[in-house]
This record gives structure tokens, sequence and C-alpha cells, in this order.
């Protein structure tokens, strides 16, 4: 250092943490230009130049492109334009964001179709895309389901409290052919509706109604052994009216613990 306030190329990019290479590309595109030069060639930057560093650099951390920060520092700008050219960095970023959560909700959709220890060829990647593009129709099977089972728990719940109330078993008796009715069809219903993709070699199957009605489940899953490649897993649901690979073959409940 020559002075308390002159800095050469390496002491300016220490105090600022930036590296040489920074700043010298910085004086290539005209943004930091140093004040002089020794009489050995080498730049000298004064204290001025160290906050012109420093609004770069705060500038480059709001996503700034140079020709931005060139124009700014060069008195052609103000806040006014710097918020202007931020709100549109805000829109373009946002817009980003949102593509960045796509891709990434993707990729934690086909996470949940394929087992970690999964050696099916990649080519199977088709048929996962092609089940994701039927998942909203599964939720469709789901929602039918749960309304349907909505209305029978209101039957249910009002003939056992007017049983209560008119202490009378018959408003009972009365409702019960009819949850008995609906237990059936609707396991009937999903039974037909719904077929289970193996996450270990992706092959969708349709097991029997007694297999599905055994079978230890989640929400949207049930415990089956593959018939492809006889591995016991909990199978995905996903819509039989889609099915690319069924068999007709039952899957065995193998030690559903």
């Amino acid at each position: 250092m020559e002075s308390m306030s002159n800095y050469s190329t390496g002491e300016l990019a220490k105090l600022c943490n930036v590296t040489t290479r920074t700043i010298q590309y910085y004086d290539r595109k005209g943004i930091l230009k140093p004040q002089g030069f020794t009489e050995g060639k080498r730049r000298v930057y004064t204290e001025q130049q160290r906050q012109t560093l420093e609004l770069i650099l705060l500038l480059k951390d709001l996503g700034c492109a140079l020709s931005d920060i060139d124009m700014l520092l060069k008195g052609e700008g103000t806040l006014k334009t710097l918020n202007t050219l931020l709100t549109m960095k805000q829109q373009e970023i946002n817009q980003q964001v949102k593509q960045q959560q796509a891709v990434l909700d993707k990729i934690k959709n086909v996470q949940y179709y394929v087992n970690e220890a999964s050696t099916s060829p990649i080519t199977h990647l088709k048929d996962i895309e092609h089940v994701m593009s039927k998942s909203a129709e599964m939720k469709s099977i789901r929602r039918n389901i749960w309304i349907s089972a909505g209305i029978i728990g209101i039957i249910q719940y009002s003939s056992i409290i007017s049983a209560i109330l008119m202490k009378n078993k018959w408003p009972f008796l009365i409702a019960l052919p009819f949850m008995i009715s609906y237990g059936i069809g609707i396991t009937i219903y999903y039974q037909r509706k719904v077929a289970y993709l193996c996450p270990n070699c992706q092959h969708i199957f349709s097991p029997s109604l007694w297999a599905v009605i055994k079978a230890k489940h989640t929400a949207t899953t049930r415990r089956f052994e593959c018939p492809n490649c006889h591995e016991t897993h909990y199978c995905i649901e996903v819509p039989k009216t889609h099915m690319s690979t069924e068999q007709l073959e039952v899957p065995r409940t193998k030690n559903n613990n």
C-alpha cells in the first residue's frame, strides 16, 4: 500500500473478499477502472474505487447484470431506475422458482413410484410418466369413495341416534341392509377401478378381490407380492382403465407383517 487510501489489485481484492481476476475482469468491462498505474505498470486503486467495487458487489448480489450496473454507475440511473430493474428481476426469479418447483415436484412424483433398490431399465420411466398423467383420475376415484362413505356414515349414525332416542332398534335395523350393501358395493367398485404398480419393477397388476381385502394397506398403497418380480412391497394404486401390462394372475399376499 503506497498510502493510506491507495490499494494494489491484491489489497483491494482482499479488502472486498473477491479475487484479483474479478477486479481485472471488471476493469476490462469498464465498470471499475483503476485510478492510475505505478511506474511498474501495476494498477492503483483509491478509496473511491473501493466504494465503487462494494456497490458493484451489492448490485451483483441483487441479481443485476454487468450492463445494468455499468448504466447505473455512469450516472444514467437513480434508485428509481434500480427499483424498476429489481422489479423485473423479481418477476424473472419468481418465474424461475415456479419452473424449478415444477421440476422438483415431478422428481418427487417419479421417486414415489420407484423403489430405491429397483434394477428396472430406464425405459420404464415412460410407464411411470403414463401412470403419473392419470393421477387426477385416481384422485377422482378416491373422492367418489370418500363422498359416498360420508353419506353412508350420516345414515349410519342417524339410525343409531334415532334408535337410542326412540328406544327402539328398528331405525338401525332398517338402515343396516343399506350399510351392508354399501360395504359390498364400494369394495367391488374399488376392486374394479384400481390396479397396483410394483415400485420395484413398475409392473401393473390386478389382484383378486379377496387379496385386496386381506392385504395390509396405507391410504394409497397395499402390500402384495408382485406377480412379475415376485418381491413383496407396498404397491401403489393406479387407475385400472389405464393398465398397460395387466396380468390377471392373483398375487400372493405372502406374509403381510
